[in-house]
Formats: structure tokens, sequence, C-alpha cells
């Protein structure tokens, strides 16, 4: 259940990009280019990013690789119309990411195998006002991408795959001391990829691929307990979150020693409207005032007005010896939020910029070592954030207007690849 929120509210996207919750980055190559790699790819990471490159790999053989991934999330300030200002509390983690892409073991097929996280993030909240919404909210989206690819001529490739996502989250609120929610839950669910590359001349390469959406189910236990009220719950909750398709087309060139890379990226948000906690079982509380609060506070539907949104991105990759490849790229990521009541504390969703350097060194003809870096620089956003205040002693929700502030995310991604 708590996936629910977690891809509702964390799409904060994940903490790595402006909409949503989603976590483009997912290799070592796609850091220190910023996901820009769709037309071109240079490694075992085609697997994932598009698997009908995998027909173009220039060696017949197993190629793998395996990443770690450090995030970190500065803290993010709210900035309230009535002068007084909150912040979060910093965000450290590590995440790991596996590619492999096995050699023709059938004419003109080839197939891949991705384990990836596209989605993750964790915020905190520690100022009472604040922790009414978000306390503790954490997310982590694990994704197991089976893929094949067949080649349907010298200069086109086609490629299908399975997403199989297996999401786990908490959350955490508190009533100002008179009580609290607590919320964990997991769950898998379903979804498929598609992938085609095209090149015209063997130096371009036009390629387009599609990620479906996936309704997230998710099925947990949450405790809740308002002593003043009488309320205390212990039992099953359940919500259902889209996560939303995506189209991207993307172009590469290669002029001598360096190749240019483009990728045009479309995210279907409109499909998410918000996320609504089912309590299977729950009896409702005889006491009307406290079955009111319990409907106002923890099981009306949380509506969320989201657009899709445009990501355009930029890379460049140059060969500056037979052994070391050096990589740039740019990302403007626009936000997913139509309007200040869809920014919340826990899902901070905002346009962004970022930028990304990156080396990969072949040590010898199986065996490279990568890595790359990128800083996001968040932009702020007006914001209407759900608080709380106390009235004859009970904590009532309401809508403080007030400022995200700019915050800034780093990630650094270090990679090791092996072919045989």
């Amino acid at each position: 259940m708590f996936k629910k929120v977690v891809f509702g509210t964390v799409a904060f996207a994940s903490l790595l990009n402006a909409a949503g919750y989603k976590v483009p980055e997912q290799s070592s190559d796609a850091v220190s280019l910023l996901s820009s790699n769709i037309a071109t790819s240079f490694g075992a990471d085609a697997a994932y990013y598009n698997p009908a490159n995998m027909m173009f790999l220039p060696e017949n053989r197993h190629y793998f690789e395996a990443n770690l991934a450090w995030f970190h999330i500065n803290s993010v300030k709210f900035n309230s119309n009535n002068s007084k200002s909150y912040k979060s509390n910093k965000f450290d983690s590590l995440a790991s990411t596996m590619h492999s892409v096995s050699p023709e073991y059938y004419e003109n097929f080839r197939f891949g195998m991705s384990l990836a996280v596209p989605a993750g993030v964790g915020i905190s909240w520690d100022d009472p006002d604040t922790a009414f919404t978000a306390k503790r909210f954490k997310l982590k989206v694990v994704e197991l991408n089976p893929s094949v690819a067949y080649r349907v001529s010298d200069n086109f490739a086609v490629a299908t795959g399975l997403r199989v996502a297996y999401t786990k989250g908490m959350l955490a609120n508190e009533l100002y001391g008179l009580g609290d929610r607590a919320l964990h839950g997991d769950g898998v669910d379903f979804g498929y990829n598609l992938a085609l590359t095209y090149k015209p001349t063997p130096n371009w390469s036009l390629a387009a691929t599609y990620r479906s959406k996936i309704d997230l189910d998710i099925k947990g236990n949450s405790k809740i307990n308002v002593k003043k009220l009488g309320i205390n719950y212990n039992g099953k909750v359940e919500v259902n979150i889209p996560l939303p398709a995506q189209l991207a087309l993307a172009t590469s060139y290669k002029i001598q020693d360096t190749t240019l890379m483009f990728s045009y990226e479309r995210t279907y948000w409109s499909k998410f409207t918000g996320y609504d906690f089912e309590y299977p079982g729950r009896n409702p509380i005889q006491n009307k005032l406290a079955e009111g609060f319990f409907q106002l506070a923890f099981d009306n539907k949380v509506i969320r007005d989201y657009r899709d949104t445009n990501t355009y991105r930029f890379g460049v990759a140059h060969d500056a010896t037979d052994r070391l490849r050096l990589m740039a790229g740019f990302v403007y990521d626009q936000k997913a939020a139509k309007n200040k009541q869809s920014v919340s504390l826990e899902l901070p969703d905002t346009t962004s910029l970022a930028y990304s350097l990156g080396l990969n060194y072949k040590i010898n003809d199986n065996l490279e070592l990568s890595l790359g870096g990128l800083y996001q620089d968040r932009k702020k956003n007006d914001s209407s954030i759900k608080m709380a205040k106390l009235d004859n002693g009970m904590p009532m929700p309401f809508n403080q207007d007030g400022e995200i502030s700019k915050a800034a995310i780093w990630i650094i991604n270090s990679g090791i690849k092996y072919k045989f």
C-alpha cells in the first residue's frame, strides 16, 4: 500500500528526476550521458535502454556490466506565506544495477536481461507542522527486464521485453503527539517494452522505444492511532497507482571520433490523478466525530492534477584514444504538476536541469571500467502544502500556500564491464 504512496508521492521522482518518480539513469554510461544513449549503445545497458541496439553491438559475445551508484539529495525547503520556513533532512542512498546481453545463440536473435531501479526516494520532515503529512517517506522499486531482439535487416532491428516491477515502501505521519500513522507495503506488477533501431547510414542511427504503463496494485498493513478520538486501526491497506507509459524518439550521429546523441521523451503523467487508500474490512467508527476525522485525515482521496511531460536529452561521447571514451550530457525536464495543489512535501515536483560528465576506460579487450557523475538543479516552485493546526486540542488539516525552494541532487556511478 505504501507503494502507492510511493508512486504517487514519491514520484519525487525519484529523486532523480523532475517530473514524477522516475529514475532514468541505470548505468554508468546513462549517468555520463544523462540517458541520451537511446539510438547508440556502447555496451550491455542496451538491454535496458534500447534492446534493439543489441543487434548492433560490434562483437558476437556475452556482454555484462554491473554498476554501483551513490545518490545524494540536498535538503528541500518550504517557505510558507506566513513567513515560516521548513526544511527536510538530507538523503543518501546506494543502488546497484546489472545488465547483460547474449551472443546470437540463434541467427539474428539476441537476448538481454536488466536489473534496474527505475524509482526510489527517501525524504523526511521533522517539524510537527510538516510531520503531519510526511514525517518519513521511503520508496524503492526494483525492475527485472528480460528482452529479445531480432535483426530484420543489416540496418534495422526490433525488440520487445517484459517488465517485472517489485516495490517496497513505508510512510509515517505524526499528529502533534496526539497520534500517528505508519504504512508498510509492497507489490509485484507487470508491463512491457518495445524498441526499434534503424541505421540509414553506418554513422547515423534513428530509434524509438516505448515503456508501457504499469498499474501498481499495492497491498500492506497500516497502523493508525489517535487516542483522543478512540481511533485505533491495525489492518490491511490497499492502493492502486499508475506508473505512466513513456515514449522516446532518439537519434545519434558519429563524426570521426565523436558521437552526438539526442533523445526526446514523452511521459504520460496525465494518467496519474492521485491516490486513494482503501482499508479492507474496516468498520466505520461509531463516534461520528472520530469517523469524520479518520475520513478527512486518512481516507479521502489525495487529488493530483498532472500533465504529460517532455524531456530533452543531449549527449556527446568522444573517443580520446583507443582505450578512453569521454562523455557529457545535458537534460531539460518539465515538471508534471499542473498547479500548486499538486506539489506536496512528499512529492516536491518541479522543473529541472541536469549536467553530467563521465569516462570509460578499456583495460583490455574483455574488461572496461567506467565512472560518471551528474548534478541536477531543481527549480523553485509555488505550492500549496497540506498541513495541520491544533483546533480545540485536535490537529485539523488545512492547505498552506508557499514556495518550494531550489534544490540539488547528485549522482555518482561506477561500473565494470566484461565481455566473454
